[in-house]
């Protein structure tokens, strides 16, 4: 019996310390366990969450087959891995694929919070049949082992996939929220929504069959949290999320980061924000970016989404100093784009040389060719340098001023009221109008009528409206919001 008992606990211990050390080589996992890896040594395979810098080099792998419909959590957040013995630094990716050389990403989990750099993916769905190939690496330089908890639970109404969660079309006054069709394909989809951090419960729910749906949330311009779940008839599944979303922001925008709501809807890569008050232009927090003695810089910072007029005339300033004067001068350039990427994006003005270990002001102007929504982007494209150090970054404003082509007349001579507006939009005017011209900010023409200087918008949208306005004495243009 005594040893019958030691055959079985070895088999025990080989199965929860065994690791894969690449994708065609995977450790099959077949119970629900904590299992424990020794050291990131094998092949690595790009993650599913962003990319860091410098990128991990090595990888162990897992793979899973469930029998059932059901959902995963996976989890190094446990209080063994706390740095010393283990490594308190782990990032995972869940990739599916018929084979190890043509893997898709399903889900990621970096870091849990900006405090724990730990991760955890839970109630993530999984199809009976599906091969699910898991890899650990280590991004950040981690070099410890850690433990991990894997815990699969059958369930028939399923949930989305969290990490399919987009959002598209967002506006001042909107969005589109987009998933992938949960597993089993639910009767609908129940979506509530409310301010940033509300109780659940307390929002508003709205369903709809597809997997997508537009929101117009009763605050232009604000924050939300959304949750999303599987209705299927007598059952529901978990609801996933809270998902964020920042309506864009009507000119004039500013951010000087020192706030929770400072930072909604700004986004970077590559960058990090400082609390050290005595180094920021505005006490407390700053963002920086190092350079490097080995390796070119290149981390972006979008801003959040701004909605822009094709007629207006946008200046953004800026404050930037280095670390340290001695250090090599950071180069910085300065993009609008119509998403938070590099792709596509539109340089503004020349290159900053960022040279001196004070703040000091930038601006830079442009015009964007058609209305819509936009990012600023501010890129640090420093090469390689003899004196490493930082560009500190801070008080970022944003303003705007609506021009034409034409003879501008100054705006103190056309003067719209109420504003906001809830049914009629009066126009005073020191000449007779000629001819008035309405579109919302994406640049869609509004048929409306000019009754001698006014205007009825009863039939109106809530949401920020642009009026052209010719006079004899030429053109202006200015905004209004419809209540």
């Amino acid at each position: 019996m005594k040893k019958l008992l030691s055959i079985l606990l070895l088999g025990f211990i080989q199965t929860v310390f065994s690791q894969g050390l690449s994708c065609a080589t995977a450790t099959t996992i077949t119970t629900n366990n904590t299992y424990t890896i020794t050291a990131i040594s094998g092949t690595y395979q790009p993650g599913c969450t962003t990319e860091p810098t410098p990128a991990p080099t090595s990888g162990v792998w897992y793979k899973y087959t469930p029998a059932t419909n059901g959902v995963l959590t996976i989890s190094s957040d446990l209080p063994q891995n706390d740095g010393n013995t283990n490594s308190d630094e782990t990032r995972v990716s869940v990739f599916t694929g018929a084979a190890c050389g043509s893997l898709t990403c399903y889900a990621g989990s970096d870091d849990i919070s900006s405090a724990n750099y730990l991760s955890t993916l839970s109630t993530l769905p999984l199809a009976a049949g599906t091969t699910y190939y898991i890899q650990w690496d280590n991004a950040w330089g981690a070099t410890l082992g850690f433990d991990f908890t894997f815990t699969f639970t059958a369930q028939t109404c399923m949930p989305i996939n969290a990490s399919s969660v987009t959002q598209t079309n967002i506006t001042n006054t909107a969005f589109t929220a987009n998933w992938t069709a949960a597993i089993g394909a639910p009767a609908n989809y129940n979506i509530e929504y409310g301010a940033i951090g509300f109780t659940q419960g307390t929002g508003t729910v709205v369903s709809t069959s597809g997997n997508s749906i537009t929101i117009t949330p009763p605050t232009a311009g604000a924050s939300y949290d959304y949750y999303i779940r599987s209705n299927c008839g007598a059952t529901q599944s978990t609801w996933s999320g809270p998902f964020t979303v920042h309506l864009a922001s009507i000119l004039p925008y500013s951010t000087n980061f020192d706030t929770t709501a400072s930072l909604y809807g700004v986004t970077t890569n590559g960058w990090s924000l400082s609390a050290t008050a005595a180094s920021a232009h505005t006490a407390p927090n700053y963002l920086f970016v190092n350079s490097t003695t080995t390796a070119a810089t290149n981390a972006q910072l979008f801003t959040k989404a701004l909605s822009i007029a094709s007629n207006e005339i946008v200046t953004v300033t800026f404050y930037t100093r280095l670390g340290s004067a001695a250090g090599t001068p950071h180069t910085l350039k300065v993009y609008y784009n119509t998403t938070p990427s590099m792709t596509g994006a539109t340089l503004v003005g020349t290159p900053l040389t960022i040279s001196t270990g004070t703040y000091t002001q930038n601006s830079r102007s442009f015009s964007v060719p058609t209305s819509g929504i936009y990012y600023i982007i501010f890129s640090d494209e420093t090469p390689i340098v003899a004196a490493a150090t930082s560009l500190r970054f801070d008080t970022v404003a944003t303003t705007s001023v609506l021009g034409t082509n034409e003879t501008e007349i100054s705006l103190n001579n056309i003067v719209l009221y109420p504003n906001p507006v809830s049914d009629v939009l009066n126009i005073r005017s020191n000449d007779k109008i000629k001819t008035v011209l309405v579109h919302d900010m994406s640049g869609r023409k509004i048929d409306v009528k000019l009754s001698g200087s006014t205007i009825n918008v009863r039939s109106l949208e809530s949401g920020t409206y642009i009026i052209d306005i010719e006079t004899a004495s030429g053109k202006t243009s200015q905004k209004f919001i419809k209540k």
